[in-house]
């Protein structure tokens, strides 16, 4: 997950900058990112490292009260499975019907605005989908495998998936599941 987290965010317009800065502070160079060897422990302790200084790996920032005891999965899920995943809480009031992928694509797709969504760089992702173009894994967490699902990264391109009615391929995602997601801040 961590490794797949960075390397999506590296890649992000939105957090590179975060990204790259932590991998300077450590000392470590792009190739960490880019091309993880997940086998290798020092460089998933490496890893670790960068993502607690840019997002708070594992208990602070984006992190907060995250459960410890998280199952990571690599798995596909189908567009309508998506469809009814949300967005994470960024306010301790956000609703549901605004943390909704369903309503958010809608909404895009309308031109109107949405909070901490970028519509012109939904667009671009939509397209890179027409053509075919291989996106990273979107990554999604959950009390039960076939409960809520939370998006923990990949916000922008699941907006991007969830503007279409239908789509000829499964979406590659990774799902942590924790009896405890409840307690993440932003479940």
């Amino acid at each position: 997950m961590i490794a797949e987290f960075l390397k999506a965010e590296l890649h992000s317009s939105r957090f590179r900058e975060g990204s790259l800065k932590a991998l300077r502070m450590c000392g470590y160079e792009e190739v960490l990112l880019e091309h993880p060897d997940c086998n290798n422990p020092i460089q998933n302790k490496k890893r670790a490292e960068v993502l607690n200084l840019c997002r708070g790996w594992p208990d602070t920032d984006l992190f907060m009260n995250f459960p410890s005891d998280t199952m990571w999965f690599s798995t596909t899920i189908l567009l309508g499975e998506l469809k009814e995943s949300y967005r994470l809480k960024s306010s301790y009031n956000m609703t549901d019907i605004e943390r909704s992928l369903k309503a958010t694509g809608s909404k895009v797709m309308e031109g109107s605005a949405v909070e901490n969504i970028n519509n012109n760089l939904i667009l671009e992702i939509r397209k890179k989908i027409e053509v075919g173009e291989q996106l990273p894994p979107i990554i999604l967490v959950a009390v039960e495998r076939e409960g809520k699902k939370v998006l923990l990264e990949g916000h922008s391109r699941s907006v991007a998936y969830s503007t279409f009615e239908q789509l000829d391929f499964d979406i590659p995602a990774i799902i942590g599941i924790s009896n405890n997601m409840n307690d993440w801040a932003y479940f």
